[in-house]
């Protein structure tokens, strides 16, 4: 059996006794077959004791030529540095945001797959209704489980559980917060978290059929279920790799292309160019950059806090709150280290040869937002798959589901609509 995180371990930040299953939302299907334990998110007095002390005792920061730059093209410059670790120190309030956290469903599940034993946690909105629909969102790097929490507000304010039409649930993937795993005696990559996220979807009564929604890692994990499991039936991505696939023509010479179409390629292409060097270290040395992030939250708040800030539309920067919010979840938990599998396979392509990848036969949608790290035409994303859905944003980067839920709602919610006229699945 693969050696895993101690349960006990893990059990430590979840020990909290908690009614959620009797929660209107909090009731699951009665075709589920595992166990499953509502539970509520509570981080050890002693540990957020030590976390609020390091930061409290992080001496100023010495500023140089290169952190002065405001462009930020050499990284994270001292200014926002400054005001983050001031705001994390005077006036973030752990406990509130836990407090904040908890007001949707959490659960945990104990799971049997390939004798690999993992606790999985999820966070879902289980509707009364046997015909609805259901959607999972998978997170991505350094996102979580977090991002989809204004996504489950927009639901309840406009459903409620008897008359909801889609099951919402959003796991934390192998490795990932308060998700156990991945194994130590053994490799891991994105297929098992796929296999890992199908028997959870599965046991949890949704065998007949689901939606998989992905953005980032996420995206990966969304085709691989497409292209892998008879029970996904559909999938919604929010990023794609911008690979030109063979046959197409080059964008040089491709007058169908949009000016946007353009823009984002050059976007993609000046990503790859000056800011995938974070790609390559999570992916060649990760057990290096785990010893130097995992006690260091300064030294996260820099890593984690570039991606949140230079990944986002310029015009709607989100608040320091939710952040320092992703950088104290990383940090509380303590699995920094244990989020970089993903990368040691290739860089951003499911398959060593993203050009031959396996054609998505199932109806996929696909939004695309400008400030994305990459980003493909429609005539691409017709190569990727079956596409019944496409939307060009003219605003938004690569955390959508932060930085404009409404939006991003709107496009699953009406691909599931198109992929599904009929509302069933």
């Amino acid at each position: 059996m693969a050696k895993m995180m101690p349960i006990t371990t893990l059990l430590v930040f979840l020990a909290v006794p908690c009614l959620g299953g009797q929660t209107p939302w909090g009731q699951l299907p009665p075709s589920a077959t595992i166990p499953v334990h509502p539970t509520q998110l509570s981080i050890p007095k002693n540990i957020v004791k030590s976390f609020e002390k390091g930061i409290s005792q992080q001496r100023d920061f010495q500023i140089t030529w290169e952190n002065s730059q405001t462009d930020r093209r050499f990284g994270m410059d001292h200014e926002w540095m400054a005001k983050a670790l001031t705001h994390w120190r005077d006036k973030f309030s752990w406990r509130d945001i836990e407090s904040n956290i908890n007001r949707h469903p959490h659960f945990m599940a104990n799971l049997t797959v390939d004798t690999t034993e993992l606790q999985i946690h999820f966070m879902a909105l289980f509707s009364k209704k046997t015909d609805a629909i259901p959607i999972a969102f998978f997170h991505g790097w350094p996102g979580s489980f977090l991002e989809f929490m204004d996504i489950f507000d927009i639901v309840k304010s406009r459903y409620d559980p008897d008359s909801s039409p889609y099951h919402l649930i959003v796991p934390s993937l192998p490795g990932f917060t308060f998700s156990s795993g991945p194994p130590i005696d053994s490799n891991w990559g994105i297929a098992n978290t796929s296999a890992v996220m199908d028997s959870l979807l599965q046991d949890l009564g949704f065998g007949k059929g689901y939606v998989a929604q992905g953005g980032d890692i996420g995206s990966f994990v969304a085709q691989t279920l497409a292209l892998s499991s008879s029970s996904c039936k559909a999938v919604h991505l929010n990023f794609i790799p911008s690979v030109q696939p063979p046959g197409v023509p080059d964008p040089q010479n491709d007058t169908s292309l949009t000016p946007q179409d353009r823009q984002v390629l050059a976007r993609s292409q000046e990503f790859v160019n000056t800011k995938q060097a974070y790609a390559l270290e999570q992916g060649t040395r990760p057990a290096t950059l785990g010893f130097v992030l995992s006690h260091n939250p300064v030294g996260l708040l820099a890593w984690i806090g570039e991606k949140f800030v230079s990944w986002t539309d310029p015009s709607t920067s989100l608040t320091l709150d939710q952040i320092l919010t992703h950088i104290s979840t990383y940090h509380l938990t303590q699995t920094i280290s244990r989020s970089f599998y993903a990368y040691r396979e290739t860089s951003y392509s499911l398959y060593p040869e993203p050009a031959v990848a396996p054609r998505i036969e199932k109806p996929m949608g696909y939004s695309r937002f400008p400030y994305d790290n990459s980003g493909v035409p429609e005539s691409w994303a017709k190569e990727v798959g079956n596409l019944v859905f496409y939307k060009a944003h003219e605003r938004g980067g690569h955390f959508p589901a932060l930085e404009y839920p409404e939006v991003l709602w709107e496009d699953v919610q009406s691909f599931v609509q198109q992929a599904f006229p009929d509302s069933t699945i």
